[in-house]
């Protein structure tokens, strides 16, 4: 049984500490933005899936179950569902290769400064993910969860007026080199360029 001082603290209102439960693994969207009428039709919220990320650090505090703090959302615990990010900056809304049902040419991650033609998803694929043919939305920072989370993603309620949310993303480069170990390669020509013939090349497959 862990101690009174962990489950009411002397200082700070339990109020603001997540939820325990949530009937489902999707999130619901409670409140939305303010609608303009005169802007066309689009969507202020939806689910999307968690593909993978570049880099990952997480720290829970403590090293000791008994003394992670209450406000640290855990598994199983408080907050599973309801940990919750705001203004998280948009790189790029991205259509996928897969349109109408047929795999179209591979070149949703080409932008004015690379010219390479290829796809967003990383060459292996992504980490317990696999690939992405399908629209992305390419965001910067982490996004909780694990792979395959169902992550709800809305609007910004407020307007936003910082020079940071207001300044115009140019992107110039995606990388897309294999995220097992150190990838080199951002497409498959160009490791067959610099690898030459390989043995499994000439191994004709069996019939």
């Amino acid at each position: 049984m862990s101690h009174r001082k962990f489950s009411a603290p002397r200082h700070g209102s339990m109020g603001f500490a997540p939820k325990r439960r949530a009937r489902g693994i999707r999130g619901r969207v409670k409140a939305f933005p303010k609608d303009d009428q005169k802007k066309p039709i689009h969507l202020t919220a939806f689910l999307a899936f968690k593909a993978g990320m570049t880099h990952v650090v997480a720290c829970i505090g403590a090293w000791h179950p008994a003394r992670v703090s209450i406000f640290v959302a855990r598994a199983g615990q408080k907050g599973f569902f309801h940990r919750t990010e705001l203004n998280k900056k948009v790189y790029r809304i991205g259509k996928g290769v897969l349109q109408d049902g047929k795999m179209g040419p591979k070149t949703n991650a080409m932008t004015a400064a690379d010219l390479t033609e290829k796809a967003i998803t990383p060459m292996g694929g992504f980490k317990h993910y696999g690939e992405v043919n399908h629209d992305y939305v390419m965001l910067k920072g982490c996004v909780m969860g694990p792979r395959k989370r169902v992550i709800t993603i809305r609007k910004s309620l407020l307007t936003q007026t910082k020079r940071a949310a207001l300044e115009k993303i140019n992107l110039k480069f995606i990388d897309t080199s294999s995220k097992f170990g150190h990838g080199r390669f951002q497409t498959g020509a160009e490791k067959a360029a610099f690898m030459g013939p390989l043995k499994k090349d000439k191994i004709k497959p069996k019939a």
